[in-house]
Parts: structure tokens; sequence; C-alpha cells
């Protein structure tokens, strides 16, 4: 394997991350992206060994034990998550996760799921969650994404989150739900939300347009139970030798 991965254990390499963030969200090579949940969050680095430990992909996590919690937890700023206090069980905030863009290789979301199977074991995760994000702002672009989303992958109503954000697209506004090219969907969905998908993941029925960013979001939760065993065996045996 030619990425391996590791926890920030020094405000250095928070930096370090938080700078990576900064040039792939905002395009800044100065400007240093944090936040107030930065200090609660456990971060992670993945580097390419093959090509002298290049820095290729950062997150965070942000583990809660109760639902007062999530009034901490970044998606909280956009989304009605009260449906959670149905979850009694321990839960992770998956966020800020970008990846280079010269890299297209999917074994570094594998090392990324495998770090995070790793601390969702560790401690009893339940409910996994999220804001995965589509780069720019426009609508028009992922009107195919969105109807692919909707007849497939929205949440259930027991969990569904509602609407807090002020500019927000709903998916009740599409139309021609079936009309959509399945080939434009694979182009265009980013590769960390198709993943939580094929992992038994879903989404809110809206996006949020974030102006800050520079992205449109959808909330995306993953119930640990759901995971289909076969993934759950493969990202264990995942092999970082």
């Amino acid at each position: 394997m030619s990425y391996f991965f590791k926890m920030a254990e020094n405000k250095d390499e928070i930096k370090l991350s938080q700078l990576f963030r900064s040039k792939i969200f905002r395009n800044s090579c100065t400007f240093c992206d944090s936040d107030e949940l930065d200090k609660k969050c456990t971060h992670f680095l993945i580097f390419d060994k093959l090509n002298s430990n290049k820095l290729v992909c950062v997150f965070r996590v942000y583990i809660m034990f109760n639902f007062n919690q999530i009034k901490n937890s970044y998606s909280y700023q956009f989304y009605k998550l009260n449906n959670l206090k149905k979850i009694k069980e321990p839960m992770l905030e998956l966020g800020r996760f970008c990846i280079d863009p010269n890299y297209k290789d999917p074994k570094i979301i594998m090392t990324a799921w495998f770090a995070i199977r790793n601390l969702i074991e560790k401690n009893h995760i339940k409910f996994l969650f999220g804001c995965s994000s589509f780069f720019g702002t426009s609508i028009e672009r992922y009107l195919d994404c969105f109807k692919f989303l909707k007849c497939k992958y929205i949440a259930p109503k027991k969990l569904i989150p509602y609407v807090k954000a002020p500019k927000v697209f709903k998916f009740d506004k599409l139309i021609n739900l079936n009309n959509f090219c399945l080939m434009k969907v694979q182009k265009t969905l980013p590769p960390l939300l198709s993943s939580y998908l094929k992992l038994g993941g879903w989404v809110s029925d809206h996006v949020v347009i974030d102006h800050d960013l520079q992205t449109i979001h959808v909330f995306t939760g993953l119930e640990i139970k759901n995971i289909p065993d076969n993934r759950l065996r493969f990202l264990k045996s995942f092999n970082f030798n």
C-alpha cells in the first residue's frame, strides 16, 4: 500500500492539516482554515509514501457520547438534527474531508475508512454523519446527482434532518426524477459521498448552499449496523505494509 495515515499529535500537524484544507476548499496557500470545533476533534493526515510522503488527504472526526454534544458539531449549524435524539449510543462526525485534486486513487478513501473503522470499534460508535460537499455552488451542475439521491438514498423518516440553513435547494423541487444520466452521476458524485452510499448511508432531502467554502453540501448519515459484513471485513483486512 502506497498510503499511510496518522493522527495529528501536535499543533504543527494540526496546522498542516488546516493549511491543506485551505488550499483545497479556499484555493489559498496562506490562509489557515480553522474553527472552534478543531479543538474538540481528532485530526487525520494521509500521506503518499511513494511520493516523498506527500500529504494527499486530511479529515477530522468529532466523537459524541450524548445528544447535547451534537450542538457543537459542524453539521448542527446547517441542519435541524432533533431526530438524532433517538440515537442513544456514541456518534461520530466526519468533517473537513478533502483530497489533493491531482489524486484520483480510490485507495485514499479506503485508507481513511480504515482509520475511521478503528475509531468506530474503539469507541463503540453506532452512528456516523457529516456534510458531503460538492465543489462550487451551481445547483444545475449537479441535478443528475440530486435526482439519483432522491430516488434511492433519502434518509429514513425517523432520522431525517430538517431545513435550518437560510440557503437550500429542496429535492422536492426536482422534476422528471427518473430522467438522469447515470454516467454523469458517477462522474460528478463526490467520492466520499459515493463511499458513504456503498456502505449503506443515506442523505438529507435537501442540500445547503455554503458560500463561505463555495460548496454545496448534503447531510449524510450511516448507521453502523447497516454496513454490509463483507465491506467491514474488507476494511479490516486492509494491508498497510
